[in-house]
């Protein structure tokens, strides 16, 4: 009784924890270039018994061979979903959208990120000049390492598919546009759409992926799926509570039965 005290508890931690990932990814349904959260859950151990763990003789009943017992259930990884998101037409010329599996590359405070969400601005810098920029300020990277400087004189930005930016005439730069093997499990959330390379991660220059002008990338949620996702966990949330319950009654049973014989 015990042991299914403990499944019920690490059910229900289980079940918030699969509740709070499709809350968020609910909650960024309109966040353009998110990624859904994705989890994976697993019992903690599986233990199988062999033979006849319970003496007939004593106990007249018999376990049996080859049962298989787990004994609770955890959450053990968190992933993103890197896979395409629709195109959303905006018409602004900063805002950029990747079709494809690349990555833009910006600069933070904290080192080189990447991300997908290219709603971009021109943020002015204290020498008064204006750099393609995260809506939090970071610059974005051109394929020379150098934030995308706008000139004082430019009167419009072009940017093609392969991500050459072009300021009136001759004057250009182009967008550092990366792809990384299997991001998922390669990529460090950070927040705000921003993700760091994990150890063993590789960014390399990217060749089957394309920059679209004045669109953004979508989020990527599938807000059918967590919707009913959302269901099964609730329902495997009151499943654990239940267990939790009979195992309490169960015990207190037990207590009842001790104190009667005693």
């Amino acid at each position: 009784m015990g042991q299914m005290m403990w499944n019920g508890l690490s059910g229900i931690q289980a079940a918030n924890a699969w509740m709070d990932q499709i809350a968020d990814n609910l909650a960024n349904l309109q966040t353009p270039g998110y990624a859904a959260e994705q989890g994976t859950f697993a019992d903690l151990l599986t233990m199988q018994v062999y033979g006849n763990a319970t003496d007939p003789s004593s106990a007249a009943r018999v376990t049996p061979p080859g049962w298989r017992g787990g004994t609770g259930v955890v959450r053990t990884g968190e992933e993103r979903d890197f896979s395409q998101a629709a195109v959303v037409r905006t018409g602004i010329p900063t805002h950029l959208a990747i079709e494809g599996p690349g990555f833009f590359v910006v600069q933070t405070p904290s080192g080189r990120m990447y991300t997908r969400a290219g709603n971009f601005i021109w943020s002015r810098r204290s020498d008064g000049s204006f750099v393609l920029a995260t809506q939090t300020g970071d610059p974005v990277l051109s394929a020379a390492g150098q934030p995308i400087v706008k000139p004082a004189d430019a009167p419009s930005m072009t940017v093609a598919p392969d991500g050459t930016v072009q300021f009136g005439r001759g004057r250009t730069a182009k967008l550092a546009l990366v792809e990384i093997g299997e991001p998922s499990s390669h990529l460090i959330p950070e927040g705000n759409g921003l993700y760091r390379l994990a150890s063993g991660g590789v960014a390399v220059p990217a060749r089957n992926s394309s920059v679209i002008q004045g669109a953004v990338n979508a989020s990527n949620v599938d807000e059918t799926a967590a919707m009913a996702q959302l269901v099964a966990a609730q329902d495997f949330y009151e499943e654990n509570a239940q267990a939790i319950s009979m195992a309490n009654q169960l015990l207190g049973l037990a207590d009842t039965i001790r104190t009667s014989g005693g």
